[in-house]
């Protein structure tokens, strides 16, 4: 039996991207573009805050260590959609490959002291969605997000 989800109060369908240069200081810019994107998509407080902890840490480590001092000649493309109920954050770079699906869990069992250095926020973005998918097509990657917007129901 299929069931349709609950009447939401944001659009059905809508897509919005951004080019940005890979620099910390363009952190702002992505910020702005995500915060009007959820507000003009009527999408709840909370995930407009689960989206803007994703992308500052994805933003930040393609920043930091996608490149070899030569960030200033990157470019990041952000892209955010809401289609069915469900949020999409697709973002491409053209720095050096890596794949964040990959990289190993931080060991929370550990104290704090005792953990290796890097890898929780990459943890926190893989807890805050529900797929992802990660692709290097010629001299760019490709990670690709999606999780269901709080508060709207699977289809069944």
């Amino acid at each position: 039996m299929v069931r349709a989800s609950v009447q939401q109060p944001y659009p059905a369908s809508m897509r919005a991207a951004l080019t940005l240069r890979a620099e910390r200081a363009e952190l702002s810019r992505l910020v702005l573009f995500a915060t009007e994107f959820a507000e003009r998509g009527q999408l709840p407080a909370e995930e407009l805050s689960r989206l803007l902890l994703i992308l500052d840490e994805l933003f930040s480590n393609v920043v930091r260590h996608g490149y070899d001092g030569a960030a200033a000649n990157g470019t990041i493309e952000v892209a955010l959609s809401v289609a069915r109920g469900r949020l999409g954050v697709e973002i491409l770079d053209d720095g050096r490959p890596f794949d964040p699906l990959t990289a190993p869990s931080p060991d929370l069992d550990l104290p704090a002291p005792e953990r290796q250095p890097g890898g929780l926020g990459i943890h926190f973005v893989r807890e805050l969605v529900d797929e992802a998918r990660y692709v290097r097509r010629g001299k760019r990657n490709r990670l690709t997000l999606s999780r269901r917007i709080a508060g709207t129901r699977k289809l069944e």
